[in-house]
């Protein structure tokens, strides 16, 4: 069977036959789930997430500013076990709150109220610019909040269902989820127009090609975890002392160099 009728879900499915609320079900020749770290189509394919996610320690909620986004510089200010990020979007500067807490399967379930108090219990009494922040946070209805998480499977096809980007292989905000899943979904797209007569033989070599790929971002990523937010004092200042002696160390190179 060759793969003609291809669809692209965040909502449930069961097998690849779609069940609408308001019209006939129709089937699909391959369901593609593309719905997250959270994805609904690889809890009812693959089985709870439990069995793939793993929490890093971290936890993050982002809200967007009032300021104009001037240029791409990132303000990162940190403390044990936090920190918070200042940075650009189109157009717009965002706030992003980075803290260790413990896992919270229900977060992303949780009503605005809620993780917004999370969010402020967890930055009370930090200094620079983070009262301000707060105070937008509490007066803003435009709040994320997650867990910062890695997604793992043995595999990403099932039957006629395939998953790409961070349903497949989520490393949170500590990897380049948005370019990977990018790559992911055009090395799909390659297999399936290149083998369209032969869809599992096409699955199977989208997996091999991207999880070369995947493997490069998931590997260290606890590590990295600890880097953005240090537990301790003595944590960050091991993490800043090379960005410190960077300078130092560039201006002895620019010394040493012979002079013309």
């Amino acid at each position: 069977m060759s793969v003609r009728n291809v669809l692209v879900v965040g909502a449930g499915i069961a097998g690849s036959t779609l069940a609408y609320e308001r019209s006939a079900p129709r089937r699909f020749d391959l369901v593609v789930g593309a719905d997250g770290l959270h994805s609904r189509v690889r809890r009812l394919t693959f089985g709870p997430e439990a069995q793939f996610l793993t929490h890093l320690g971290l936890h993050i909620a982002t809200t967007p500013l009032q300021q104009t986004a001037a240029n791409r510089t990132v303000l990162l200010h940190n403390a044990p076990s936090r920190a918070v990020a200042i940075h650009s979007t189109v157009g717009r500067e965002v706030a992003a709150f980075v803290f260790r807490a413990p896992p919270r399967s229900n977060i992303r379930d949780q009503g605005m109220e809620q993780n917004k108090q999370l969010v402020i219990a967890a930055y009370s009494g930090m200094g620079w610019r983070v009262p301000e922040l707060l105070d937008r946070v509490r007066r803003n209805e435009d709040l994320y909040c997650d867990s910062v998480s890695r997604v793992r499977l043995d595999s990403w096809t099932r039957g006629r269902v395939v998953l790409v980007g961070d349903a497949a292989s989520c490393v949170s905000l500590l990897g380049e989820g948005s370019s990977t899943a990018i790559a992911g979904a055009a090395t799909l797209a390659h297999e399936l127009g290149t083998h369209a007569g032969e869809p599992a033989a096409a699955l199977r070599r989208y997996e091999r090609a991207h999880r070369k790929r995947v493997g490069r971002g998931q590997h260290g990523v606890a590590l990295a975890s600890r880097l953005l937010v240090p537990a301790t004092r003595a944590g960050t200042a091991v993490r800043d002392t090379p960005f410190r002696l960077w300078p130092v160390l560039a201006s002895v190179r620019r010394a040493e160099r012979p002079p013309g």
